[in-house]
């Protein structure tokens, strides 16, 4: 499978971001969320994301395979996933970048199978992680 790493550098605490990616079941920090659905807790727990797009339509499945909380890491896969791609499974990583001004750098690592040209995958994997961490960054200087 192909990968790419995507990485953004935010003005917000590794701390703050971390507590908000590794609550796995707590994804109110992305707007464009209609409704989730949890079953499970921890590792092999599933969240169903419905978007506000269309409610009708099937959800995105996010899978947690494990968290590494001493390293600010957990790694999650996705089944039908709006991107296009027919296979994604990502680590995501918050770590300091610049202790002294609180900024952190947040990567994730995604391992995936194009569903078509690679191109229009990575690219919208770019976006997606591009947005998700502007998301991120509002959500913690906001609590």
């Amino acid at each position: 499978m192909p990968t790419i790493t995507v990485s953004r550098n935010v003005a917000a605490s590794a701390d703050a971001i971390w507590a908000l990616l590794a609550d796995f079941a707590d994804v109110r920090w992305i707007p464009v969320i209609d409704n989730v659905t949890v079953e499970g807790t921890g590792p092999g727990m599933r969240r169903k994301i419905y978007g506000s797009k269309d409610p009708s339509a099937d959800p995105t499945i996010e899978t947690l395979i494990w968290t590494r909380p001493e390293q600010k890491q957990l790694s999650y896969r996705i089944t039908n996933n709006p991107l296009p791609v027919s296979k994604f499974e990502a680590v995501v990583s918050v770590e300091d970048s610049a202790p002294a001004t609180g900024g952190c750098r947040i990567a994730w690592a995604v391992d995936y199978e194009p569903a078509g040209d690679d191109g229009s995958a990575r690219a919208s994997i770019e976006m997606v992680y591009g947005m998700m961490a502007e998301w991120l960054q509002a959500a913690a200087s906001s609590g």
